[in-house]
């Protein structure tokens, strides 16, 4: 009888301990930001976009509107259980060309100098009925065809 109640016991316990190991949190990189000693040797007025593509690579993003300007944007996500993922770092480089093709500048940001950008979710209201996913999958059953309205 002990004997039983150990092993239910143990096996209790081997569940539970699962459980918490599951419920622990999951990292993943996303994207690439060079590394300080890297941007330190690009110098503004010196280095080229070739020069800086050899060191750096490709960047994440350019300016929409100004080619001139390339971002590297890397972001470290903290996924915990069921809940949504978290952005816990994420670290952000510019760097811009003048005109000739030559660095600018190179700026550094981080996590804390981002903004919270309000997206506008309004919606624009259509008028008429609202169909639940049944009526529209079986609405058009009975409906005259095109050809039968035509002849």
């Amino acid at each position: 009888m002990a004997e039983g109640r150990a092993r239910f016991t143990g096996v209790c316990a081997a569940a539970a301990l699962a459980c918490l190991v599951g419920c622990g949190p999951t990292y993943s990189n996303h994207g690439f930001a060079p590394q300080i000693a890297e941007l330190d040797a690009i110098e503004a007025g010196a280095d080229t976009r070739g020069s800086v593509l050899r060191r750096l690579g490709r960047p994440s993003a350019s300016g929409a509107f100004d080619e001139d300007v390339w971002f590297y944007v890397a972001s470290r996500m903290e996924h915990f259980a069921f809940f949504e993922p978290e952005v816990i770092d994420r670290k952000v480089v510019v760097v811009a060309f003048d005109d000739a093709g030559l660095v600018e500048r190179v700026n550094r940001y981080g996590l804390d100098d981002g903004r919270i950008v309000d997206l506008v979710s309004n919606t624009t209201p259509t008028y008429g009925r609202e169909l639940s996913a049944l009526q529209q999958l079986f609405g058009n059953i009975g409906a005259p065809r095109a050809a039968d309205v035509l002849n």
